[in-house]
């Protein structure tokens, strides 16, 4: 029977250690898939407290000094292209005319989504996850919106959810200004409520992280708060379809 030496002993602990630190390396290299739910949370609880860094003045304004946006002339009236994240493409159908008989519409800028994520997506690439970090919308669940409508909406029912709800500056501050109309202040006082703290009632019942300051908060791990610059449309709201595309598909065009 061969005897060990202490040159094999020596070796052979060197070998046992290297092994181990590689180990080691390899669970520390090892990234750690961040918590969606938690990311989540997280916004909300910042967004109800604003900080000076968060107030920004490069909102993208609604007016004809905008070389962004689209316009287009229905029976005499000024509509610009704006674009909703939905569920239901059924109630956009293409070309048409429709009226938002459901109530308020959040909407988006086309270009400005498009010129922020529309470069980002790869064949293994989450859409529905990046768009809802991006518009402040909860974690992908089974009652999110899957499909993106643009539409040629009225400028003029248009309203920025923010202090200031005109739509035609870059800048808004996160207190409610004292000339609001009153139904926009019952709709602001009433969105604080529903957005942070009215009681869930369901798995798929969720709180936002509304801004106040005229964007969405952009959660993803990787991102720095500022999302896109968004508007409402009020309800029963008369507007045109230009297209529904599921939201994968809108990016390809």
């Amino acid at each position: 029977m061969k005897r060990l030496t202490s040159q094999h002993v020596l070796a052979l602990f060197a070998i046992v250690s290297l092994i181990i630190l590689e180990g080691c390396r390899k669970d520390i290299d090892m990234p750690v898939a961040p918590d969606l739910n938690q990311l989540y949370a997280t916004a909300i609880d910042d967004a109800m407290i604003t900080e000076n860094i968060e107030r920004i003045d490069t909102l993208w304004p609604i007016s004809n000094a905008n070389s962004r946006l689209q316009w287009k002339t229905v029976h005499g009236k000024q509509y610009v292209l704006m674009a909703t994240f939905m569920r239901f493409p059924s109630s956009y159908p293409e070309g048409d005319s429709i009226t938002t008989t459901w109530g308020d519409a959040w909407l988006f800028i086309p270009q400005q989504m498009k010129m922020r994520i529309g470069g980002s997506f790869k064949a293994d690439s989450d859409t529905l996850l990046r768009i809802c970090q991006l518009l402040g919308l909860p974690p992908v669940n089974s009652r999110t919106n899957t499909h993106i409508a643009e539409m040629w909406v009225p400028a003029d029912s248009l309203q920025r959810p923010a202090g200031n709800p005109a739509i035609n500056t870059t800048a808004a501050n996160e207190v409610l200004i004292s000339g609001a109309s009153p139904s926009y202040t019952s709709w602001f006082n009433n969105y604080i409520i529903y957005a942070y703290y009215h009681t869930l009632t369901s798995a798929t019942d969720f709180h936002y992280p509304w801004t106040r300051l005229g964007y969405t908060f952009d959660w993803a791990p990787t991102a720095h708060e500022v999302g896109l610059s968004e508007y409402v449309l009020r309800a029963n709201t008369g507007c045109w379809v230009n297209k529904t595309r599921t939201a994968s598909g809108y990016f390809k065009e």
